[in-house]
């Protein structure tokens, strides 16, 4: 045998036994790891399972695993645990899963995903519920933080025909017939208006005698007051509509809700109640607007085709529907000439 192959044989043997020196000292330490580990039995999802799967549809997706017991046993845990893993280095509680829920036929029987499980994941006693459960959501866990959800019963007309749908955003216009006459009265009173809007509207004697009739001390003439004149000549109540409030979304029509749609598409509901989510002082308004104006709804587009834009609402009155002033002139016209004006 030569020198170079006495030199290779001897580096052979060597390695061979350092691989095996790594491989025994690695070994004592993965039993010393065993030793402190204590794994129980769990079950995970094999695959995704969506929300309303039923139990028996979904116990094909599940399948039985392991993990560490720090991880599944602890104080009030809903983790599905059968019992502990056998470990041949240590003894193990077999009463280690005693407090945590274990049957997973008994929890499918007759339930449904209570949400999405995703693949991997551990199984609780919470994801499987019964049908009714899951269908059983209150209206108000649809209401955002800071929202509130009031409610308002216009009729078929006023409520675009019965075609509102949850999820669709809506205008609300109000009408009403204002009465002038109290703040006209107020204006009549130079004193009172002198007080509300300051001097110098209209000019006027202050009568020696109240009751009495002003009269000027130069001319002995009853002094008129233009304001009072001119507040004579006008309506005593005024007929107004405006958009009061914009861009609200409507949270329900009637059993219609806006995450549980009942799929009604384009059929008319007729008249429902329809509620709508509005903050605090938007309720506010709309509960005003229910006890003392008429009430209707605009429906807007769809806000993620066309975004809405908000528009400076003045409101319209009768002269603004009609060209009254015009029109009385006209009538008017004959008039004067006959009396030679």
């Amino acid at each position: 045998m030569g020198k170079r192959t006495l030199v290779l044989v001897v580096a052979l043997v060597l390695a061979a036994v350092s691989a095996f020196a790594v491989w025994s000292y690695l070994s004592s330490i993965e039993d010393d790891v065993r030793e402190d580990i204590v794994a129980v039995r769990v079950f995970r999802a094999s695959e995704s399972i969506s929300v309303g799967t039923t139990g028996e549809e979904a116990s094909t997706a599940i399948e039985e695993s392991e993990a560490l017991a720090e991880a599944v046993v602890f104080e009030e845990s809903t983790i599905l645990c059968p019992g502990p893993v056998p470990n041949s280095n240590q003894e193990v509680d077999a009463a280690i899963c005693t407090n945590n829920p274990a049957n997973l036929d008994a929890l499918l029987d007759g339930t449904v995903a209570a949400g999405p499980t995703a693949k991997g994941q551990l199984i609780t006693s919470e994801m499987f519920i019964l049908p009714a459960e899951l269908n059983s959501a209150s209206l108000s866990e649809q209401i955002p933080q800071g929202k509130v959800a009031i409610s308002i019963r216009p009729n078929d007309v006023e409520a675009v025909g019965g075609f509102i749908r949850p999820g669709d955003r809506v205008n609300l216009i109000a009408s009403e017939s204002i009465d002038l006459n109290s703040s006209f009265e107020l204006l009549k009173n130079p004193e009172l208006r002198e007080l509300l809007i300051g001097a110098g509207f209209g000019q006027t004697v202050e009568a020696t005698t109240p009751g009495q009739p002003e009269v000027d001390p130069v001319t002995g003439e009853v002094v008129v007051d233009p304001v009072t004149t001119f507040i004579e000549t006008l309506p005593t109540s005024i007929e107004f509509t405006q958009t009061v409030l914009q861009n609200l979304e409507v949270l329900a029509y009637g059993a219609d809700t806006r995450d549980a749609p009942l799929g009604t598409g384009l059929e008319p509901q007729g008249s429902q109640i329809i509620t709508l989510e509005v903050t605090p002082e938007q309720a506010e308004k709309i509960q005003f607007a229910k006890g003392f104006t008429s009430i209707s709804l605009m429906l807007l587009p769809d806000p993620e085709q066309f975004p809405y834009t908000e528009f400076e609402a003045r409101g319209v009155t009768t002269d603004d529907l009609f060209d009254l002033v015009p029109r009385i002139q006209e009538i008017l016209a004959p008039l004067e000439g006959l009396l030679g004006n």
